[in-house]
Order: structure tokens, then sequence, then C-alpha cells
């Protein structure tokens, strides 16, 4: 009560219960405590969150041409252009994403539905590859191609990655704006921590491109694709749960302007 106070009389003062002051709430649509809510503690669990997730996002996309032609047999035209459309799609679920966020959902509900759906499709993706299209056993590489597959495995594999397509594409826009959500703008200290944040968020998401074109590329380019999908099952699974159990616990600031809604529509 005595930070709802602070608040409402527009003061401001430099102990563990003064809110912040750019009209952030926390997990309860109170105004937020400066001392008990985001900031770095929050800011790090978000960079790891996208760390992982990037991982697994490109661990499927950057040799997902080899293995429609390895594979699903297609041919190398055929496959680009597929990967091509599943790419686009990437991009179009994006502006979903931000409008559910800025519109219903708001940012922390939307970030941890779609990185659910996220999720679901590389469980799907490295199951379906497992158990129906890595067939003969050991086939996948550049020296031993899999054989034809049935039109409802080939079926489950376009749902698997459209839905990896849409989980991805609706958590991208919304996590890097609200990591910054964690930093008062209005606090000299913090405002500049906001600006770092970003460069943070950028490092975040090319080492984990990086790891997913060096280590994961090099697993599936030797046709080892069960493994390689399922590391990005599982870096996909741990940022979700990063990402709820570790900001939860933290305590989350984010906007309350109407176009974000924030905790108080979660």
């Amino acid at each position: 009560m005595a930070c709802l106070e602070v608040y409402k009389e527009g003061k401001f003062k430099e102990d563990e219960d003064a809110c912040t002051l750019d009209g952030t709430v926390d997990m309860h649509g109170q105004p937020a405590i400066r001392a008990k809510s985001g900031r770095w503690v929050a800011g790090i669990i978000i960079l790891v969150n996208q760390g992982l997730a990037t991982l697994a996002f490109f661990g499927v996309g950057v040799n997902l041409v080899l293995y429609l032609t390895r594979v699903l047999q297609q041919d190398n035209a055929t496959a680009a252009n597929n990967v091509s459309k599943w790419t686009g799609t990437v991009y179009i679920f994006s502006l979903v994403g931000a409008f559910l966020s800025d519109s219903y959902w708001g940012r922390f509900k939307t970030c941890a539905i779609f990185q659910l759906i996220f999720v679901t499709g590389l469980i799907s993706l490295s199951l379906s590859s497992q158990l129906f299209l890595l067939k003969p056993q050991g086939c996948g590489s550049q020296e031993d191609p899999c054989g034809t597959h049935s039109k409802l495995h080939v079926w489950l594999f376009y749902l698997s990655i459209y839905l990896i397509a849409l989980g991805n594409g609706g958590y991208q826009p919304n996590i890097a704006t609200f990591g910054a959500d964690q930093f008062d703008e209005e606090d000299n200290k913090e405002g500049h921590s906001k600006v770092a944040f970003f460069s943070y968020f950028y490092l975040a998401m090319n080492l984990g491109s990086l790891f997913s074109n060096t280590i994961l590329g090099y697993f599936e380019d030797e046709g080892v694709w069960a493994i390689g999908f399922w590391a990005s099952t599982a870096s996909a699974f741990a940022a979700w749960s990063c990402f709820l159990v570790g900001l939860l616990g933290t305590g989350i600031s984010s906007q309350m302007a109407t176009r974000f809604r924030g905790f108080a529509k979660s």
C-alpha cells in the first residue's frame, strides 16, 4: 500500500517501497515496487530465454533444405521454395503475435502461449522424424538418403514445422520490448540499463544462432537429424520454463499503457 500511495501522490522516495516512475505495474496490476520487480534479474532471464529459443529455431531452419532433399526426397528447387514459404510465414505470424499482444493478451501472456506452441511443434517434429521419416534407420546423410513416405507422415511433418513458425513468429515481436519494460526509463540508472539491454539482447540472439549453425548444423549435416531436433526441443523447453518459472518468481514489471495491457490483462 505504501507504494500505491506514493504513486498516487506523484512522489518518489529512495527506499525499498518506492514505485517505478513510468507507470509500470507488477503481476497483480499494482504499481511496481522498484526494488522487488524487473531490472537485471528479470532482464537476464529474458536474455537467456532469447538465446535458447534462437538456438532451437535455427537448429531446425538452418538445414531445412537439406532435410527436405535427403529425407523427403524433394529436388533442390522444390525444397528451397518450400523453405522460403515457411520462412515467410514466420514473419506473417509475427503480425498475429503483435496484434494479440497489443490488443488482447499483453506481452507476457502472448510470449508464454506462443512459446508453448513452439515447443509443441518441435516435439511433433522430433517424434515424426524419429518414428516415421528417418526410415530406414540411419538414413538422412548425403550418402544414404531416405526412402519414400506416406502422405500422412509428410503432412505431419509440415504441420510440425508450421507450428514452429507460428510459435516463433508470435513470440519474437514481443520479447525484446517486454524485456525493455523491466527497466524504468524515467530513472537515470535504469534508463541506461534499458539501452544496454537491447545490445545484450542481440548478443544473446546471435550466440544462439552461432551454436545452432555450428554444433547442431554439424550433426544434422552428418545425418543425425533426430539428435539435432531433440536438442532444439530441449533448448526451447528450457527457454519456456525459464520464462515462466524465473519471471514469475522475480516479479515482472510491464507497461500499463492501453496498447500493451501488461499483467493487468494477464
